[in-house]
C-alpha cells in the first residue's frame, strides 16, 4: 500500500467522518447517570485467508489493530457524546464520576483512550501542556480469564455445553443444509475448510475490512460479498444467545450490573455519574439480545448503546442504538417496558435473564436444556 493511497485514503475517511449524522443536544435536568458501551474502532483483518491477494504486510501495525481511521472514529465519537450531553458530563473530568471498563484486546484498549481523549479534552486549570491538549484518563480492563461481561470469555463449563448442543440442533443442521453450496464455494475459493458459520463471519469481516480500505476484492467474491456472507455472520454473533439461559451467562451479567449501579445512585450509595465500556460487536449483540432484540445484526465499527436513568418519580430509564458512531441514533423499547420504561419494570421484565451467582449456574448441570435449540 503506497504512502500515497494511504494519505488519500485517510484524508477521504476524514471528509466522511466530518459529515456524521448530528446527535441532538439533551437536558440536564433529570439524568442521574449514563451507561454506555461502544464497539472498538475500525481495525484492520484479525486474519487473512489462505488464499487472500493481500497479504500481512499491507497493515503496517499488524493484524487486528486499529487503523488511523478507527482512532479518528473513536475520538469524534467521544467529541460527539460530548456535544450530545454538554448539559449533562461536565467539561471538568473527575475520576470519581466517571468509570471506564475496556475487554483486554488492545483495540478495545486504545479505543477507550481514543473515546476519553475526545470526550475529556482538558480545561483551563487541567491544561499541563499548551501544546498538547490532552489529559490522562483512569480506566480499567478485564483479564480474558475473567471477563464475563465485555469479552465474555471466562470459562463457563454448562454454557460451552449448551453452546455444542447448538451445533447440532435441527435448526443448525438446516442452516448448514440450506447454505451447502456457498460453503463449497466458499472453501474452494479461499482455500480454507469453511464448514462453520463462525468461519463465515471470519471471512466476511476480512472481506468487510477490505473494501473499507479499497482493496480490489477477488472476483469470486462478487457472487457471494456481501449479500450471501451477512446474514450468516450476523447468527454467528446471535448463536451465543440462542436460549434464555445463554443470554443469561453472556448478557446478563453487564445488564445487572447496569441496573445495581442505577439502584446504588438512586439509593444515594457511592456510585459514579457516568460509566464507559469498550467492547467488541459480540459485546453489543449479547446485550441488545438479552434486552430483548433479537433482530440478526453486525454492529459497525464505533457502534454504540447508551443507558440513561432519569430522576423522575419513578425513576426511568431510556436506551438508544447507534449502529456507528456517525450514524443516526434510534431509542429502543424494551418489550412489556413501554415508555415511560420505569427502572422497576425494567428490571422486573428482565429479571428472568440476570443470573443470581454466575459461578454456580455455569457449574450447574440442572440448568441443561437444549429445547430451545431443536
Amino acid at each position: 500500500m503506497s504512502k500515497l493511497y494511504e494519505m488519500i485514503y485517510f484524508y477521504f475517511e476524514i471528509l466522511l467522518i466530518l459529515h456524521w449524522n448530528p446527535v441532538a443536544e439533551v437536558s440536564s435536568s433529570n439524568i442521574k447517570q449514563i451507561h454506555m458501551l461502544f464497539r472498538h474502532g475500525e481495525r484492520s483483518p484479525s486474519q487473512l485467508y489462505k488464499n487472500d491477494p493481500h497479504n500481512a504486510s499491507l497493515w503496517q501495525d499488524g493484524l487486528g489493530y486499529l487503523t488511523r481511521t478507527g482512532k479518528l472514529q473513536m475520538y469524534n465519537l467521544g467529541q460527539r457524546i460530548r456535544k450530545k450531553y454538554a448539559n449533562t458530563i461536565p467539561n471538568f473530568y473527575f475520576p470519581d464520576d466517571v468509570k471506564v471498563l475496556s475487554s483486554y484486546s488492545d483495540r478495545c484498549l486504545m479505543s477507550a483512550q481514543l473515546f476519553t481523549s475526545g470526550l475529556f479534552v482538558p480545561q483551563k486549570e487541567q491544561i499541563w501542556n499548551e501544546e498538547l491538549l490532552w489529559q490522562p484518563i483512569s480506566m480499567n480492563y478485564m483479564p480474558r480469564s475473567q471477563d464475563n461481561m465485555i469479552a465474555s470469555k471466562q470459562e463457563c463449563p454448562t454454557y460451552d455445553i449448551l453452546y455444542e448442543e447448538l451445533f447440532k440442533s435441527h435448526k443448525y443442521k438446516k442452516i448448514l443444509q440450506e447454505n451447502s453450496e456457498l460453503f463449497q464455494y466458499l472453501t474452494e475459493y479461499t482455500g480454507e475448510n469453511i464448514d462453520t458459520i463462525r468461519k463465515v463471519e471470519e471471512i466476511y469481516n476480512t472481506l468487510q475490512i477490505e473494501e473499507l480500505h479499497n482493496l480490489t476484492l477477488p472476483e469470486w467474491t462478487h457472487e457471494v460479498y456481501p449479500d450471501l456472507l451477512k446474514p450468516l455472520a450476523a447468527y454467528s454473533l446471535a448463536s451465543f444467545t440462542e436460549t434464555d439461559f445463554m443470554k443469561k451467562i453472556k448478557g446478563g451479567p453487564f445488564v445487572k450490573k447496569v441496573l445495581k449501579n442505577m439502584e446504588d445512585i438512586l439509593d444515594n450509595k457511592n456510585s459514579p455519574r457516568f460509566f464507559f465500556y469498550s467492547g467488541h460487536d459480540l459485546t453489543l449483540v449479547n446485550i441488545l439480545r438479552t434486552l430483548g432484540f433479537t433482530n440478526e445484526m453486525k454492529p459497525n465499527f464505533a457502534a454504540y448503546l447508551i443507558f440513561e436513568l432519569h430522576n423522575t418519580s419513578p425513576a426511568t430509564v431510556k436506551i438508544f442504538y447507534s449502529n456507528c458512531g456517525w450514524c443516526e441514533e434510534e431509542e429502543l423499547i424494551v418489550q412489556k417496558c413501554m415508555e415511560p420504561c420505569t427502572l422497576d419494570n425494567l428490571k422486573k421484565n428482565l429479571d428472568h435473564l440476570l443470573p443470581l451467582d454466575w459461578s454456580q449456574e455455569c457449574n450447574n448441570k440442572i440448568a441443561l436444556n437444549s429445547d430451545d435449540l431443536l
